[in-house]
C-alpha cells in the first residue's frame, strides 16, 4: 500500500467525498454515511483464504478534518 502511495490516494479521496457528503445530505452523519475504503486487488486474492487481496479502513473523522483544512480555508477571507 505505501509503496504505491495508496493511503494518500484513500485520504484524499476521503476528504473530497466527506465534503461533498456534507454539502448534498442534510442529515449527513459520518459514522451513518461514509463507509470508508476498500481495495480489491485481484492477483493478491486467494479462494481459500479470506479476505486476501482485500484492503479496508475508516478514515479517523478528526484526521479527515485536519487534512480537509489544509485544502479548504474556512473563515478566511
Amino acid at each position: 500500500m505505501s509503496e504505491h502511495n495508496y493511503g494518500l490516494q484513500y485520504s484524499l479521496y476521503s476528504v473530497v467525498l466527506h465534503q461533498y457528503l456534507q454539502q448534498r445530505l442534510p442529515d449527513y452523519d459520518y459514522a451513518q454515511h461514509f463507509g470508508g475504503v476498500k481495495y480489491l486487488f485481484v492477483r493478491g486474492m486467494q479462494a481459500d483464504v479470506a479476505m486476501s487481496g482485500v484492503y479496508a479502513d475508516v478514515a479517523d473523522l478528526l484526521g479527515l478534518e485536519e487534512l480537509a483544512g489544509l485544502f479548504f480555508k474556512r473563515g478566511v477571507e
